[in-house]
């Protein structure tokens, strides 16, 4: 079976995004989780520290002295890192999928089937109102 966004669906869609997101925390904090771990195994003394200063966040980790891991990412970047490749994917969803995807299996059923046939008869000439209403005024006279 080939891959085509013709045939996702908004949940395929989302899924998607789910894996996109795991995956950016995965790859990006990995060092920062590594080096946590470590941290907590050993029965040394460390610090783990972390903040925001002029739009960028800042967070390393020390132990004994040493630093085992330090990282710093602008808010801009982490901004644009969550929202455009999913955007960009939804993008390329919308104009690749066709409007009556998998319309073919949405059938209804046949009580609408009778509903939606009943709805479009419209009265006809000799259907009318008035007719029916000199016919009550003879009867009631």
């Amino acid at each position: 079976m080939r891959f085509s966004l013709r045939r996702w669906r908004a949940r395929h869609l989302f899924l998607a995004w789910l894996v996109y997101w795991i995956g950016l925390a995965v790859v990006g904090l990995w060092p920062a989780l590594a080096a946590g771990w470590r941290l907590s195994q050993n029965s040394s003394h460390g610090s783990v520290n972390a903040g925001v200063t002029d739009g960028v966040f800042n967070a390393n980790i020390i132990q004994s002295g040493q630093t085992l891991w330090a990282g710093s990412v602008a808010l801009s970047t982490i901004g644009l890192l969550i929202a455009v490749p999913p955007l960009a994917l939804w993008v390329v969803w919308l104009l690749t999928s066709s409007r009556t995807n998998n319309a073919g299996e949405i059938r209804p059923t046949q009580t609408r089937q009778r509903e939606l046939k009943e709805a479009d008869r419209t009265p006809g000439m000799t259907e009318s109102f008035s007719q029916t209403s000199i016919r009550q005024r003879r009867e009631e006279s």
